[in-house]
């Protein structure tokens, strides 16, 4: 059997070509079924079970002609030989529908895996979504939606398979009787012509349950995700309303979609019966006359029943071809999200370029001596007065202070470049970040979210995500001795469920032991002591006083954090911003002292 390795999924586009081809319902189609040299999964799948459903409707027409040349004459011999040949049938058949169902299902396998491969390269990708997408309906794309477009190489297979099962049985009852094998063709087109009118409620109704299917879902693990600070806000009723509406929505959709595709089987199983009903009477009709043989009209009836299946197959197409292009179309609309970070265009990066020899060749003015050179510097070139300006170097303690909490965030996910920063808002080693690859940032800077969730896996590999070894300073500064000490297997202990089993406080203590692991020069922490009580964020302020090969940005209005910083800039209040250590700006600001306290 062949095999077939699946690559990498998302084509690249290295910087000053044509961007790629956009993700399209057919470029999905095409993608799924050929990509990584599938097409020979699929031609050997489709000619296994072609060759299958030939050898199906050959078996009543070898039975006839046992009957008319070795059981009528009552000739033994003739009955070994047609029994042998029945036998060979019968090989055949189970042979090609073994290879023919290995090699589609590894076609399929492959293709659901390549098209989860495109949703979670799309979901990571280092310039982010421009929108914001529940996990939950993600994981419903990743997974039911990729399965269901994956199935086109069983559709085309086992569509494939059941024409040639028509035409072996059309071909078959013309040999035996011109006007039996005609109405087997002129019938087919006419059935599938009726099934395709009748699908179109299915349809419809098919991707309505998969769309409400795919939200019950995303708010049942948004829900479960955020149980406890649902507790917290007494929230649990108005969420547990929320999903119930939303389930009985769903609910409702999925039997509609019953309904309407117990209508259908109904239908066209009723049409398959009058069809059997109208070939087997007019074939008994023949055999009275004497126009067809005994062993005929076994063939004829037999070659009928058989030939039901394959006709509701291919009047099934159709709404099946409806559901895999319903679920590629949210694929492609997921694939083309634009990013959230855009990338320069031609003349941006020209520019970047060149102010980048400048750098080389130009260096900037040198830091004063004795004062270390500023890794990350946010300034108001932009004309942006929401942020304050303030400089970073190694070894600097810097507080940030922002009255509102959205813009406290906004700040994090620009200085992390999840959010497009502006030109000349801020510069990574003397270069504009606008014009930086996020790589080259957040290989410089990082700026964790201040819900930073854990992942499945030990204490140890929540912690220490890009080492094995957990360092002592980190695990100091975060204050989890203390409590990782009890768990059962100490730092190999397993979370699960997001470190549900923690309190709020231990949760916090492990996001802020692993942004201390961090390798890159700056980290910015965004209130990583909110959960934590007093005398635990005493420890983590002298803790992170142990970082002097690091640039730590604290975006904060904890006066203990505050406490410990070389320098305090405080913005979004009226006036310009303030600057200064935490007691001069108590002593000489009152909107510092309103938003901090003592």
């Amino acid at each position: 059997m062949v095999s077939m390795p699946s690559g990498s999924a998302i084509p690249s586009c290295p910087p000053g070509r044509n961007k790629p081809a956009p993700w399209t319902v057919s470029r999905l189609f095409t993608f799924t079924l050929f990509a990584n040299r599938r097409w020979k999964l699929l031609l050997v799948g489709c000619a296994g079970l072609a060759l299958h459903q030939v050898s199906e409707a050959l078996v009543p027409a070898t039975i006839g002609a046992a009957v008319d040349n070795a059981i009528q004459p009552n000739d033994a011999g003739a009955l070994l030989g047609w029994l042998g040949a029945l036998a060979v049938v019968f090989v055949v058949l189970a042979l090609s529908w073994r290879l023919g169902t290995l090699a589609t299902e590894r076609s399929f396998n492959y293709g659901s895996h390549d098209l989860r491969q495109l949703v979670v390269e799309r979901t990571l990708h280092h310039r982010g979504m421009a929108a914001r997408r529940a996990p939950g309906e993600i994981v419903a794309i990743a997974s039911s939606d990729a399965d269901r477009v994956a199935g086109l190489s069983w559709l085309i297979s086992g569509g494939l398979a059941a024409a040639a099962g028509v035409i072996t049985s059309a071909v078959t009852l013309l040999l035996i009787s011109v006007p039996l094998g005609l109405a087997v063709l002129l019938a087919t087109p006419v059935m599938l012509l009726v099934m395709h009118r009748l699908t179109k409620p299915l349809e419809n109704r098919s991707d309505m349950e998969q769309s409400t299917a795919a939200r019950a879902g995303a708010l049942a693990t948004d829900f479960i995700t955020g149980s406890r600070p649902l507790k917290g806000l007494g929230a649990e009723d108005a969420a547990i309303e929320r999903y119930r509406a939303a389930s009985r929505e769903s609910l409702a959709s999925a039997l509609k979609a019953i309904r309407a595709k117990s209508a259908y089987t109904g239908a066209s199983t009723a049409l398959s019966a009058a069809f059997l009903a109208g070939i087997a009477f007019f074939a008994a009709w023949f055999a009275v006359q004497g126009t067809i043989t005994v062993g005929e009209l076994v063939a004829v009836v037999g070659v009928a029943q058989f030939v039901q299946g394959p006709m509701a197959s291919l009047g099934f197409l159709s709404v099946e071809l409806a559901r895999k292009r319903a679920s590629a179309a949210r694929i492609a609309v997921l694939l083309e999200e634009p990013d959230a970070v855009p990338a320069p265009d031609a003349e941006e990066r020209t520019t970047a370029a060149a102010g980048s020899v400048a750098t080389l060749t130009s260096p900037a003015e040198p830091a004063p001596y004795g004062e270390p050179a500023p890794v990350l510097e946010l300034s108001d070139k932009a004309g942006n007065s929401v942020f304050p300006p303030f400089t970073a170097s190694i070894g600097e303690i810097v507080g940030v202070v922002l009255p509102d909490g959205d813009q406290a965030r906004k700040l994090v996910d620009t200085l992390g470049f999840r959010t497009p920063a502006p030109s000349g808002l801020i510069s990574i080693d003397g270069r504009d970040a606008a014009h930086l690859d996020p790589h080259h940032v957040r290989s410089r800077v990082f700026a964790d979210s201040h819900d930073g969730v854990l992942f499945r896996g030990s204490v140890r590999e929540n912690v220490a995500v890009s080492s094995t070894e957990l360092e002592e300073r980190a695990l100091a500064a975060a204050a989890v001795g203390d409590f990782v000490s009890q768990l059962p297997e100490g730092t190999e202990t397993v979370l699960t469920g997001h470190g549900q089993s923690l309190s709020g406080g231990q949760r916090q203590r492990l996001v802020l032991g692993r942004s201390l692991h961090q390798k890159q020069p700056v980290l910015v922490l965004h209130d990583p002591t909110t959960a934590v009580d007093t005398a635990t964020e005493a420890v983590i302020a002298d803790g992170l006083r142990n970082f002097p090969d690091k640039a730590l940005v604290l975006v904060t209005t904890s006066p203990t954090l505050l406490g410990i910083c070389h320098r305090v800039v405080m913005g979004g209040a009226d006036g310009p911003p303030a600057t200064g250590t935490h007691r001069e700006l108590l002593a000489t600001s009152a909107s510092y002292r309103e938003v901090v306290g003592s």
